[in-house]
């Protein structure tokens, strides 16, 4: 016969165990970290970020890429079909008076246009008295910087224009006709020194100056218009740039006459 006194030790060992047993288990779990799923983490971290987070509405803008801005420049003008420059007329005798003085002053009389239309006169005709009292001053200037007045050469006179005027004067050496139209474009004034008995004026007293200077104040699709002081007809008289292009001549000190073999054109700017 069992002992009952026993069964009751043997219960309440079992009870005291089961508690043993309880309390390890939980002093253990406590200590182990609890392992994850990657997954739900994944998917706990992306609902986070998309529903709670305050920064989830804020988007990342995307670097606008500018290419670097070219250097401001003045764009080249773009050549009209017709050019006329507001270039005020004289001729080389504004009086009448064809003396030697008159009759070789034509590098004088484009420099008095050229430096005029410069400082904004934009009479159609300069008064006489005023042409005769520069050309007489340019003369003066020329024995005195010079050492004579008749006959300058292309030099020369680009020299007289900036000493006397205080303009730009630039020589240019074998130009073209966009060359010309370039300058006139810049509001320029350009002179040419010619053969003036092949250019073919009819109003020079023929046979026609073997030196010659005219002022080119525009063009139109098939002409080069002129400013002639060889004659009181000359305002806005025109000629193909082939006939003062085959004329171009410049005087030679050292033969006394011109010399064809030379293409030069002057460019007065302020």
């Amino acid at each position: 016969m069992t002992n009952p006194k026993k069964i009751k030790i043997y219960g309440l060992l079992l009870i005291v165990a089961i508690i043993l047993l309880a309390v390890a288990i939980n002093f253990f779990n406590s200590k182990v970290p609890k392992v994850i799923n990657d997954n739900d983490q994944i998917e706990k971290t992306t609902a986070t970020t998309e529903n709670s987070s305050p920064l989830a509405d804020i988007k990342t803008p995307t670097p606008e890429i500018t290419a670097p801005a070219p250097e401001t420049a003045v764009p080249a003008p773009k050549n009209p079909n017709l050019l006329n420059l507001q270039i005020p007329f004289t001729p080389q005798a504004p009086t009448g008076n064809w003396d030697k003085l008159h009759n070789e002053a034509c590098e004088e009389a484009s420099a008095i246009m050229a430096n005029a239309y410069l400082t904004g006169d934009r009479n159609a005709v300069i008064p006489a008295t005023r042409v005769e009292k520069e050309i007489s001053d340019l003369t003066v200037w020329q024995d005195k910087n010079l050492g004579y007045h008749l006959d300058s050469t292309t030099e020369e006179t680009a020299r007289m224009i900036e000493g006397f005027y205080g303009l730009q004067a630039k020589v240019f050496n074998d130009y073209t006709l966009a060359d010309i139209k370039r300058e006139l474009n810049l509001q320029h004034v350009v002179i040419l020194p010619v053969n003036g008995r092949v250019i073919g004026n009819p109003n020079y007293k023929q046979p026609g100056p073997i030196y010659h200077m005219l002022v080119i104040r525009g063009y139109t699709e098939t002409k080069l218009i002129t400013n002639d002081s060889g004659t009181r007809l000359g305002q806005n008289y025109s000629y193909a740039f082939k006939t003062l292009y085959s004329a171009g001549a410049d005087w030679d000190h050292k033969t006394d006459t011109i010399d064809q073999s030379k293409k030069l054109m002057i460019v007065v700017s302020k």
